[in-house]
């Protein structure tokens, strides 16, 4: 994914002419490119993101409460508006630590120079070149991935196993086990898809900012791809296999989630 949206040798063929391209050119080894650095940042990154989200809802809820009162604006207490919140403020915080990683792995899978390298010599190495700028240059188009993934992965997910089980019930359906198996499975795989769209311009852009050595921003990168050829569909390259990726991830990690939230006394989401 990474690859098709950095070389432009590679942004026309399909995923699996792509895969075996880069397969050709750099043996299969070359897709576990960035591996380290992909691992150590999404251990940090869910753990961080999943925590807050969950630890923030009462807490939104309360504000929320409290300014629909103080306004007479009863609009503010809103389940939907608490829950983006939740996803804003936990999007931000997963940005901030994942930051400095995506950008090593960028780098590791963009440029055959740091491929080779473990990832604290490849680390080192684009410190010594560029600074600690290097490391940190690519959070603007984090935040733009993050937040709106974050928001649009865990709400919809609260939001549409909270829609099912009352349609379910509204039915006179029982909340059985398979029930309670079926409907975050379902509202898990919609939410994938639904994060995946939202938040690839934001992957797009930070796929360019981090893999190019030098001053060039965010703001920059954009400004060429709504200007190019392909105009705003250029922040959708690589999305098929981005596609296979993010369905995959966030299923399971949906699903992990709301076994987890059960397992320590949590009502499942959505109940």
């Amino acid at each position: 994914k990474t690859r098709q949206q950095v070389d432009p040798m590679l942004q026309g063929k399909s995923m699996w002419k792509a895969t075996l391209a880069i397969v050709k050119q750099g043996g299969p080894f070359a897709l576990l490119a960035g591996l380290g650095p992909t691992a150590i940042g999404y251990l940090l990154e869910g753990g961080i993101k999943f925590g807050i989200y969950e630890v923030s809802k009462p807490f939104t809820h309360r504000l929320l409460g409290g300014m629909a009162a103080f306004l007479s604006l009863p609009g503010l207490d809103s389940k939907v508006i608490s829950l983006t919140l939740c996803g804003l403020i936990a999007g931000t915080a997963a940005s901030l630590m994942l930051s400095p990683m995506e950008a090593l792995r960028i780098r590791m899978v963009s440029d055959s120079e740091y491929a080779g390298k473990s990832s604290i010599d490849a680390m080192t190495l684009m410190i010594r070149r560029e600074g600690l700028s290097s490391i940190s240059k690519g959070l603007p188009a984090m935040l733009l991935k993050q937040v709106p993934y974050t928001i649009t992965k865990n709400c919809s997910f609260d939001i549409l196993t909270m829609s099912a089980y009352r349609i379910l019930r509204g039915m006179g359906y029982a909340i059985t086990a398979n029930v309670k198996i079926a409907v975050p499975l379902f509202s898990a795989v919609a939410a994938a898809v639904l994060s995946c769209i939202s938040s690839h311009p934001g992957d797009m852009l930070l796929s360019l900012v981090n893999a190019h050595e030098g001053p060039k921003r965010t703001r920059e990168f954009a400004k060429e791809i709504l200007h190019g050829e392909d105009g705003a569909r250029g922040f959708f390259v690589g999305i098929k296999p981005r596609f296979l990726h993010v369905i995959i991830i966030v299923t399971v990690q949906l699903m992990i989630y709301d076994f987890a939230k059960r397992l320590v006394g949590i009502a499942a989401t959505g109940l």
